[in-house]
Parts: C-alpha cells; structure tokens; sequence
C-alpha cells in the first residue's frame, strides 16, 4: 500500500516539473513590446557586435548613398534614442538625394544615385548648398574594358542603364560626357550653360532634348545610330560625328553646325549638303567603302565623294574655309576630281587615304597623281597624305592659282616627286617611306624650304637623293644626310643644320673655322639605332653650340678629340664618360 502512495506521489511532482518546464518554455517566446524593433534573422549573428561600430557603418553608408544598407544597419541598434536619429539622418538624406542628385534605374529597376558623394557631404554638414560649387564637367560612363580612367569622384554607369533623371540639379554644368547605355530619352532642360555635349554608345533611336542649351558650342557623338538632338534655335556648334548610321542627320540639327566632321557615318538619306547650312566654315568626311545594315534591318550607304558630290560642294558651301577628305580605298581616290573643286574661300585642304597596318606593297601603289586646285585661290595649305604612286607632279599648283599657298604636305611614298611651281616662299614637307627623286620647277628654284622626314618614324630621314641638286634648288634642306664625310665637305655659308652618317668624322679642317650652323650626329641611322656607330671623332673647329645634343654616344674603342668644354661624352657598351 506504502508503494503504491509513493508512486503516486512521484506521478505527481513528474506532472508537476512538466507543467513548471511547458511555463517556462512559453515565457521565453512572449512577443517583444510594442516599443521594441524585431531584429532580423541575418542580423542575428551581428548582435555581438558594437553598438558604436554599427552607428559608424551606418553613418558611411549614408554618404556613401548606399541607403538600403543603412536601413540594416539600423535595425541592430539597441538603443531607440540613438537609432531615431540615425533614421532622421537617413530621411533627411534620402529626401535630400532625390531632389538634388542624379539618379538612374537599370533593366531590372534598381535605382542608383550617381556623383553625389561630397554633394551630400557638404548638405549633411552644413544643413545646404547654395555656397557648394560642383565641378563643371560632369562624366557619367560605363567601365569599358578595364579603363580606369574616370575622373576621382565620379561613378560608372551600368550598360543597362534605362532611365535618368534630375540632370537639372547641375545647372552650373559646362560639359557632359555620358554613355547612354539603353537610355530612351536623355533630357538636358535646365543646363543653359552646357558648351560641350558628348554621347557615347546610345540604343538606336536615342532622342535628345536640348532645347535649353543655347551655348552649345560642340557635339561630339560616337556610336549612337539614328540620333536625335532636339536643339535650342540660337545653338551654334562644331558637330562631330563617328561609327554611327543615320536615316538623315537633320535629326542632329546639322542644319545648326559650323563646323561637320563625320567618320565612318553611313545614312540612308545621302543629300547631305542639301541639310548643312551654306555657311559652315569646316567640313571633314570619311569616304567608307560598302553599304552597312543597322538593327533595324535598314541599308545605309556611305557618303559619296564624286563629281556630283564635288560640284553640289562647290556650288552649296561658298563659305567653306577647311576641307579634309579622307577614302577607305585607294579606288574612290581615284575616281574623284579634285581639279573641279571651285571653293573661293577653302584656305586647307586635306586629303588622303586612311593608311593600314603593315607596308604597302608597290603593286598596290596605284596610279600617278596629277594634282591641280585651279578653283581655290584663297588655298593656304595643302596636305595629301598617305599616297603611294609612281609618280607625283604637284606642279599645276602654281602662284597664279593659288597665289596664298604656304605649305605643301606630303606623306607616303613614290619613285617622282615634282614639287609644287610657285614663285613665292612656301615649305615643303615630304614625310616618305621612300622616294626616288625630287624634281624642282624652274619657277620654284630657291622658293621652297624642303623638310624631310621618315614617313614611319616621323624621324630625320637618310635617303640616296642628291643633297648639293637639292641645295641648288630649294632655299634651304632640312632632315637630309650629306654624301661626303665632313673632312671633305665644305660647308655653304648659309646652311644652317648638316647632318653626317659616317663612322669617321673629321673637323678639324679650316673649312669649319667659324662655321655657325648645328651638325648632326643622330637620328639618320634608323629608327630603332640609339647608337651612333662612331669609332673617331675629331670635333676640330667645333664648339658646343654647333653640337645639337648636350651628350654624344659613340662606339666602344672610339677616339675623341678636342671635344667641347660641357659636351659629355658616353661609350655604348661601359657608359664610360670623358
């Protein structure tokens, strides 16, 4: 009987400790008060951490605009005072960043604010900013490949960048760089003093409005197909475009344009002259070979340059000052005739073909060039750059034509050059990878002041041309080598610069008594040589003044004599010094 009144006994004090355990177990998941803030379940394992390293993190993260950030690391704090004011911080900041900073969405519609980090600096520290002063030059664009080169303080915008908005909270703003990204619409309204516009990789189609931007002085814009610019009336401006297609660029405003540069630009509608105003003042086109297809399935063609072109620009642009014309291929060269251009007021003119990798083989040379501008009597400057032809007669330009013509350029190579046959002063700069000849016109004989330099290099150059021929005909020669070494060469009383290439040079004859020009000792040999392979060199009659350098390198082994007093002297190989 005792047993049993002993079992039961513990049957109870059993259910009892059970009762006790369930209480206790339901006491310890009672909802916190209403005061208190639930912690989230990631920032649970955070709850160790300092109260006063969450309010920093906090603190950084809303000047760092990362507000959503700053929402987390509010939910950590214990203490409600604290917090409170970190929210109204974060309000206030938020607030704040809306109204007067950029921000853009994405694809996806995230939002990101751009630029603004010491703008809310400044606002959080001193309560405004009408004394804060932004940078003129605002850059938002996207990281390409590795390039680093954004300035401090600004941020990258996404590729897919879809929307962007208060670009008006930077009135002050005098240039804008920015990589459209899949913008639709990039409203400029409010920048009145923006002057320098450049767009970059916009989706086909992007219209801008910059109906505000009566400064506008240039548009430069790359990649951004069937763009439109909705422009202020008043808005003169250099426009520059490359790599894009077009249905017609009076969507541009080109109508606008003092100045038009298109480089690889192919439209539909190719009447371009018949859009430009008739007074602008520069004009420079990329003539591209073949037609493109844009990502709307539509064919656009390149601009043409030939007679019908030629003569529509003769009879449009009366005002036209600068010209270059630059071909994809040597054929469209060619087929233009240049002798029908009839431009009063062109005073440069630039023309060429764009040059490729590697050297030209002389099968690919083409045909001899005949060049006349008898309609341009206002020509100051003539280039022809990157022309490879047996022969090359500049003669037709004369000083009854072209009565102002300064300066004659030529780069590429040729077996025959004639130079131009004006009677008055001009310079003639001939940068070759060869040439065989340089012919002077009787008119021109003592007029020119030939330059030549190496086309690749754009160092001095050292060809078999007759150097006294050359003397005899232009005024003076710079950038080629004398024949003979300097022991039997004799100075003419008004050359200014000789340049030797030989190993053994030799000054000490009474033919350099007094000589005041410069001797040359270096960038004659090649490109790639630093060396100058002397091995004696007797300045004689020389001082420092006639050296062009202030050291001289020369071979291992090599005698010096009589060196100036200052010029130092190096030997290649143990960079002694004398």
């Amino acid at each position: 009987m005792m047993d049993k009144i002993i079992n039961r006994y513990a049957s109870y004090l059993l259910l009892l400790g059970a009762l006790l355990c369930l209480s206790a177990c339901h006491r310890s998941y009672e909802p916190l008060p209403r005061d208190e803030r639930q912690i989230s379940p990631e920032a649970g394992g955070r709850l160790h951490m300092n109260q006063a390293e969450i309010q920093s993190r906090a603190n950084a993260y809303i000047r760092q605009l990362a507000f959503d950030l700053a929402r987390q690391e509010l939910e950590l704090l214990s203490d409600k005072v604290v917090r409170d004011s970190l929210q109204s911080v974060l309000d206030k900041a938020e607030k704040f960043a809306d109204a007067h900073l950029i921000y853009l969405y994405d694809s996806k519609h995230r939002k990101r604010y751009l630029n603004g980090k010491k703008r809310i600096a400044y606002f959080l520290e001193h309560g405004y900013l009408s004394s804060y002063e932004d940078d003129p030059s605002l850059v938002l664009l996207t990281l390409e490949d590795g390039n680093y080169s954004q300035p401090e303080g600004m941020d990258y915008v996404p590729r897919d960048m879809s929307e962007l908005y208060n670009l008006s909270a930077y009135p002050q703003t005098t240039s804008l760089e920015i990589s459209a990204g899949q913008l639709e619409r990039l409203d400029l309204r409010g920048l009145k003093d923006l002057r320098r516009l450049q767009i970059k990789g916009a989706k086909d189609g992007l219209i801008v409005d910059a109906t505000d931007c009566a400064k506008l002085r240039e548009i430069q814009v790359t990649g951004t197909p069937n763009l439109t610019i909705r422009q202020h009336p008043e808005s003169r401006f250099k426009l520059i475009v490359s790599k894009s297609y077009f249905s017609s660029l009076s969507s541009l405003g080109v109508e606008q344009a003092t100045s038009l540069y298109l480089e690889d630009v192919r439209l539909r509608d190719i009447d371009l002259l018949g859009k430009v105003s008739p007074s602008i003042t520069s004009l420079s086109i990329t003539v591209e070979a073949g037609d493109v297809y844009g990502a709307d399935g539509l064919r656009y063609r390149p601009l043409p340059f030939d007679n019908t072109f030629i003569t529509q620009l003769s009879n449009q642009l009366p005002q036209l000052q600068r010209l270059q014309v630059t071909f994809a291929e040597r054929q469209d060269f060619d087929r233009a005739s240049f002798d029908k251009l009839k431009l009063p007021a062109l005073q440069e003119l630039s023309i060429g073909i764009r040059p490729k990798k590697g050297a030209v083989a002389r099968s690919s040379w083409g045909r001899n060039v005949h060049f006349s501008l008898s309609g341009c009597p206002a020509l100051k400057k003539v280039e022809l750059l990157h022309l490879y032809a047996p022969e090359i007669d500049l003669s037709p330009l004369n000083s009854s034509t072209t009565p102002q013509l300064q300066q004659v350029l030529f780069s590429g190579a040729t077996e025959t050059l004639t130079a131009p046959s004006l009677s008055h002063t001009f310079a003639f700069d001939v940068e070759v990878e060869e040439v065989g000849q340089i012919n002077v016109p009787l008119s021109a004989k003592k007029k020119g002041n030939l330059t030549l330099r190496n086309y690749n290099s754009r160092a001095l150059v050292h060809t078999s041309l007759d150097h006294e021929y050359l003397r005899s005909q232009f005024a003076s020669v710079y950038g080629l080598a004398v024949s003979l070494p300097p022991s039997k060469y004799l100075p003419h009383p008004d050359e200014r610069e000789i340049w030797f290439v030989f190993n053994i040079l030799d000054f000490s004859g009474e033919q350099w008594r007094g000589f005041k020009g410069l001797v040359y000792f270096q960038g004659l040999v090649g490109p790639a040589s630093r060396t100058i392979p002397i091995d004696y060199l007797d300045f004689g009659h020389l001082t420092k003044a006639n050296i062009n350098a202030s050291s001289i390198t020369v071979n291992p082994g090599c005698v010096v004599k009589n060196a100036p007093e200052g010029l130092r002297i190096y030997y290649a190989s143990a960079g002694q010094q004398e």
